[in-house]
């Protein structure tokens, strides 16, 4: 099976795409890089297939709409494949591109996410996590809990062994950013990184820490400022960091090498990939309680109730932690990359 995958350059994006690939190892994959000649383009292709979508449109129509709104570079790498079973894409920039190029090739189209303003309609599969579930049933959508990543506890663990770091208790610590939902200020900070000390000093752990590309300036420069050179904090990685020369991903590494993974709530897909990882996982709190909560909390409930996750706020986080780290109860670990990839499967082998 030949699948095309098309991406936007977003890392969240992209690693939802990545994992489901990586799970269809007899396939031959293309990775096409989507670049716009401008964002207005790129809007205006997307409303025009809300409204065309549905119909099937002359092949010259086709090449017009992609040659109009994408990088010429962009626009020959497409146009140099001959011929694709599925093609594959994450998020909204690149949904119109998945159904035109879809129809091309006469291959089946399959998106992650829902992509707006687009909708799931016009595709022959929509892996949505619980959060974008329709209300009523579509023949078309798959639904996954959280979003499709790489990791997987086995290689983990393999990964693990392979660090050969001494034995010691570790807490690893990612931190997202903001939203209109949620924030993360200098103060919010400075009282993590007091109880993340205090734990350490009472328990002997260390202490992992990352922050990710939406992580305001400040509050990463109040970080760096005192975990460079806290004895209890050995790995502090920032955005684009290559403090692990001798891994490929120091993200991995930290998720390998910790008992326990604290995840702030704003990160949906970092806490997926924790929750996925089959280690204790902490979704942190930051943002004060609101009348309109985001529709991830819902999610969080979820994982909550079935006990893959646990949730708190900074209040109760060094309760919670030192309560974790004596119970050293393995969670279930989520496996919705395992779920898209099989919808995948069916979908082609009802074809056949």
């Amino acid at each position: 099976m030949k699948i095309v995958v098309l991406s936007d350059g977003k890392p969240g994006h992209y690693n939802q795409s990545l994992g489901i690939v990586q799970r269809l190892p007899e396939c031959d994959t293309r990775w096409i890089d989507v670049r716009f000649r401008s964002k207005r383009r790129d809007n205006l292709l997307r409303c025009l297939m809300c409204l065309l979508g549905w119909m099937p449109l002359p092949r010259w129509l086709m090449h017009v709409l992609l040659r109009w709104s994408l990088h010429s570079d962009t626009y020959t790498a497409i146009s140099d494949i001959n011929s694709a079973d599925c093609i594959l894409s994450t998020g909204s920039s690149v949904a119109a591109v998945n159904l035109l190029l879809g129809e091309i090739l006469r291959a089946k189209t399959v998106t992650c996410r829902r992509p707006s303003p687009l909708g799931t309609r016009d595709f022959d599969l929509a892996i949505l996590p619980m959060l974008s579930w329709p209300r009523r049933h579509r023949k078309n959508v798959c639904k996954t809990v959280g979003v499709s990543n790489q990791i997987l506890p086995a290689d983990l663990d393999a990964l693990k062994a392979e660090l050969a770091h001494p034995d010691c208790m570790r807490i690893g610590v990612l931190i997202g950013g903001a939203d209109k939902h949620e924030d993360i200020t200098e103060g919010d900070a400075a009282r993590l990184l007091a109880l993340l000390s205090a734990v350490a000093e009472k328990t002997g752990a260390e202490v992992l820490v990352t922050t990710s590309r939406r992580t305001p300036r400040p509050v990463r420069d109040c970080l760096a400022n005192i975990l460079k050179s806290a004895p209890w904090c050995p790995l502090f990685v920032e955005p684009d960091d290559c403090a692990l020369s001798t891994t490929a991903s120091p993200y991995q590494a930290i998720l390998a090498l910790s008992e326990l993974l604290i995840v702030t709530a704003d990160s949906f897909s970092m806490v997926c990939e924790a929750a996925s990882s089959g280690r204790p996982v902490i979704v942190l709190t930051l943002s004060p309680a609101r009348t309109l909560e985001p529709k991830r909390y819902q999610v969080y409930r979820y994982l909550v109730e079935r006990s893959i996750v646990h949730q708190c706020s900074l209040h109760d986080l060094g309760e919670r932690v030192l309560q974790l780290l004596q119970e050293k109860h393995q969670p279930h670990p989520l496996d919705d990359t395992a779920t898209a990839v099989d919808a995948i499967r069916r979908l082609f082998d009802s074809t056949i």
